[in-house]
C-alpha cells in the first residue's frame, strides 16, 4: 500500500510539473514593417511604443526594411507568462527567426537595448549585431533586497507618483513629458510591476560578455553627461572594461531620441548597419 501511495504521489508531482511547464505562455509581439532591403529591428524603452521610432524609420525605409516592435506588455504585444527578461528575448528571437539573420541588426533603447543584448547572447546567430541606445546592463547603484520589496509595494499604492517621474525622465520639455506619460500609462500596473521586479536585481554584464556580433553604444544627454568619460559611464552601466566598446555621445537628444535627432540617428544606424553586415 505504501508503494502504491508513493507511486501515486510521484505521478501527481510529475503531472503537476508537466502542467506547470505547459502553462508557460510566450509573448506575441506586434510589429509595423516598412520598406525593403536589409532589416533593422527597433526595440523601444520601458513605457514606450513602436511608433515612437517613426521619425527615424522614415529616413531609413528607402534603403532598408524597418521592423518596429512593441515590447511585451506594451501597445498591442502580449506578456509572456511567467515574465522574465529571458522570456522577452525569446519572443524577439522568434520574430528574428522570420528575418534573414545575415542582413539583420537590432536597435534597442533602454530596456529594449538590454533585451536586444540578451536576445543575441541566448540566441546567437539570429542577427548581426546590436546598436544600444542608453542601455544599461544593471542599475548604476545596487538596491538591497529589502528596498526592492519596499519599492514594489509602494508602486501598488502610489503608482503614478512613483512611476511617472521615472518613465518621463529625459523628456526635453513639458510637451514630450505629457506624450511620454500618455504612452507609458497604457501599460497596465501589473505588467509594469513585472518589469520592475525583473529589472531591479538584473545584471546582464555576463550576458554582454557572451554576446557574439557587432556592438555599439550611443549615449544621449539623458545618461551621458558632457564631462563624463565612457570608461566611467560604461562601468556604471555594467559594461566590463575587459570588453572594448565603441561608444558615441549624441548631443541634443533625450528620451525621445528618434524625434529629437532623426537625421543624426538615422546616419548612425546606417553606419552601424554597414559595419555589422561587413563583419565576418
Amino acid at each position: 500500500m505504501k508503494r502504491i501511495a508513493i507511486a501515486s504521489l510521484m505521478l501527481s508531482i510529475a503531472v503537476a510539473a508537466a502542467s506547470s511547464c505547459s502553462a508557460a505562455t510566450p509573448a506575441v509581439l506586434k510589429t509595423t514593417e516598412l520598406g525593403r532591403g536589409p532589416t533593422i529591428v527597433f526595440l523601444h524603452t520601458l513605457g514606450g511604443g513602436r511608433l515612437q521610432w517613426m521619425p527615424v524609420a522614415r529616413k531609413l525605409i528607402g534603403s532598408s526594411r524597418v521592423v518596429l516592435v512593441d515590447l511585451p506588455g506594451h501597445g498591442e504585444s502580449t506578456m509572456p507568462d511567467p515574465f522574465s527578461i529571458t522570456a522577452c528575448a525569446d519572443a524577439v528571437a522568434e520574430l528574428l527567426g522570420k528575418q534573414n539573420a545575415d542582413s539583420t541588426i537590432l536597435v534597442g533603447q533602454g530596456v529594449g537595448g538590454m533585451i536586444a543584448i540578451k536576445t543575441l547572447s541566448t540566441h546567437p546567430g539570429t542577427a548581426r549585431g546590436v546598436l544600444a541606445i542608453d542601455a544599461g546592463l544593471k542599475l548604476a547603484q545596487a538596491v538591497p533586497d529589502q528596498m526592492q520589496q519596499y519599492f514594489l509595494q509602494a508602486i501598488d499604492t502610489n503608482y503614478e507618483a512613483i512611476m511617472k517621474p521615472i518613465l518621463t525622465s529625459g523628456a526635453r520639455d513639458s510637451v514630450q513629458r505629457v506624450a511620454m506619460w500618455a504612452t507609458a500609462s497604457q501599460v497596465t500596473h501589473g505588467d509594469m510591476k513585472s518589469y520592475m521586479t525583473a529589472l531591479l536585481p538584473a545584471d546582464e554584464s555576463k550576458t554582454f560578455k557572451d554576446m557574439k556580433g557587432a556592438f555599439e553604444f550611443i549615449g544621449t544627454e539623458r545618461v551621458w553627461e558632457a564631462d563624463k568619460k565612457w570608461a566611467d559611464l560604461g562601468k556604471l552601466l555594467g559594461y566590463d572594461e575587459s570588453v572594448p566598446v565603441d561608444a558615441r555621445r549624441l548631443t541634443g537628444a533625450g528620451a525621445l531620441v528618434a524625434a529629437d535627432q532623426p537625421d543624426t540617428l538615422a546616419m548612425l544606424v546606417r553606419e552601424f548597419q554597414s559595419r555589422a553586415l561587413a563583419k565576418k
